[in-house]
């Protein structure tokens, strides 16, 4: 008899970027079978907190998710929403599919690196 279960299921990806640059996050998305991941339906949301409980730093609404019918789910933050501290945080991507269910799919760090200009 199995002594635990881990539903957890999304992946760490740890992502480093610069203060004040448009952030743009592509990923190609297969689904079990090898083909594209048919994103009919769902929605996407990403946040950047200072913790996973903290202050949130890049609200949902900062973020621009496009999914296309390739698989591909592209995520961006625009320059101006960019404009957090250096440093580290942390963010998820959270997916949310035609019948409700909601499921993380990537979560990890978001470091921050200092921008010259301005």
């Amino acid at each position: 008899m199995a002594k635990s279960v881990n539903l957890d299921s999304s992946t760490r990806l740890d992502i480093t970027c610069r203060k004040g640059d448009t952030f743009v996050l592509t990923t190609k998305v297969k689904n079990s079978s090898g083909g594209n991941y048919a994103w009919s339906g769902h929605t996407v949301k990403m946040e950047v907190r200072t913790s996973d409980t903290g202050t949130i730093v890049v609200p949902d609404s900062d973020t621009t998710p496009n999914t296309n019918t390739n698989g591909t789910l592209i995520i961006t933050i625009e320059a101006a929403n960019m404009d957090m501290d250096g440093g580290m945080y942390v963010y998820d991507v959270e997916v949310t599919d035609g019948n409700g269910k909601v499921s993380t799919w990537l979560h990890g760090l978001f470091i921050v690196n200092e921008d010259v200009t301005e």
